[in-house]
């Protein structure tokens, strides 16, 4: 498999130009299944196959799990921020240097899922809470150097959940 192949499994990440409340509506579906296909795809792993990559030099099956519950929180702290704040910025993470930290090399992974359900059961319920006119406010992403509609941002993070299970099932063999 060629390396952008490897990088990107399901493709990059690209905003549409409108979204429809239907779309909104299966986007919240499919992020509300994502902790349960982790969870699923993570049963009955040993700690080898928590050290599997999906590509050379990428992270592990346990970094890629601990830095999906990080940057899920992330996600749901900006919605929140994004709702409740005018000109609001996305809240952004050295998720490299996140990922390389002891706790995220070593650290059991039922915590990391723990973390994913958790969030995504808030996360859930505050999408579940939020009109049309609320997914039409947003955040400006610094390092992306865009502004996210909660529209782009709900796709962004169901897109990042789909992207590195892409990966988990790469470095599994699955």
């Amino acid at each position: 498999m060629e390396l952008q192949a490897l990088q990107f499994p399901i493709g990059k990440w690209t905003p549409q130009e409108q979204y429809s409340w239907d779309e909104i509506q299966a986007k919240i579906a499919i992020l509300k299944t994502i902790p349960a296909q982790y969870k699923a795809i993570t049963a009955n792993l040993s700690n080898e196959d928590l050290l599997k990559q999906y590509r050379e030099g990428s992270w592990t099956v346990r970094q890629l799990i601990h830095h999906v519950a990080d940057m899920h929180i992330l996600h749901y702290i900006r919605f929140k921020h994004a709702l409740t704040e005018a000109n609001s910025e996305a809240v952004v993470a050295k998720i490299d240097a996140w990922a390389n930290l002891d706790e995220a090399k070593n650290a059991p992974i039922e915590f990391s899922l723990t973390l994913l359900e958790g969030t995504h059961q808030r996360w859930g319920y505050l999408l579940d809470q939020m009109s049309e006119e609320d997914f039409q406010k947003g955040y400006y992403h610094p390092i992306r150097k865009i502004y996210l509609s909660l529209n782009d941002a709900l796709d962004m993070g169901v897109w990042h959940g789909q992207h590195h299970l892409a990966h988990l099932k790469i470095a599994l063999g699955k």
